[in-house]
């Protein structure tokens, strides 16, 4: 059991890794080189980039992108970008975690979560979303999860995310 049990914290290390690699990838890439209009809407043509989906599962939010891995049930990355126009400190009450409907095999369950030890880690944060209502609840679609230990998702990851925004 115990070996299974660190074969099992291994992979999600793993996981975590690859997230945290994309993430900074795509956020030294695309950020700071496409214009966005925080007006717009997120469509095909947003980006003359994105990276390669593996799973040919390319999701198109109304401001993000993702590709969906439903071998992980979750995303293998999320692209979007975050002008300083959009960085805002308003108030928004916070929904609770909604399967996204526009992944057709269905995506992980919130409940997945429940008395794992991880917590649901958002990849596109809810805090670059908050400049429109609609942009911040999309942000807590399950594809946009992914799980974290909690002093990670809490601690460095928390501190990354705000470091961005400010």
């Amino acid at each position: 059991m115990k070996k299974f049990q660190l074969k099992r914290n291994e992979k999600y290390k793993n996981i975590i890794s690859l997230f945290i690699f994309l993430n900074l990838f795509l956020l030294s890439n695309i950020i700071f080189s496409c214009n966005y209009n925080s007006r717009s809407t997120q469509k095909k043509n947003d980006f003359d980039y994105l990276p390669t989906s593996t799973t040919n599962t390319i999701i198109y939010h109304k401001f993000y992108t993702l590709s969906y891995s439903e071998k992980h049930e979750q995303a293998e990355w999320v692209a979007y970008t975050l002008n300083k126009d959009q960085i805002t400190h308003i108030k928004l009450k916070r929904p609770y975690f909604i399967q996204d409907k526009q992944v057709k095999t269905g995506s992980a369950d919130w409940k997945n979560y429940k008395k794992s030890g991880y917590t649901k880690g958002h990849l596109l944060p809810a805090g670059d979303r908050k400049f429109n209502k609609t942009a911040y609840n999309e942000t807590f679609l399950t594809s946009n999860i992914s799980p974290q230990v909690y002093d990670f998702n809490g601690g460095i990851w928390n501190r990354l995310e705000g470091k961005t925004r400010y």
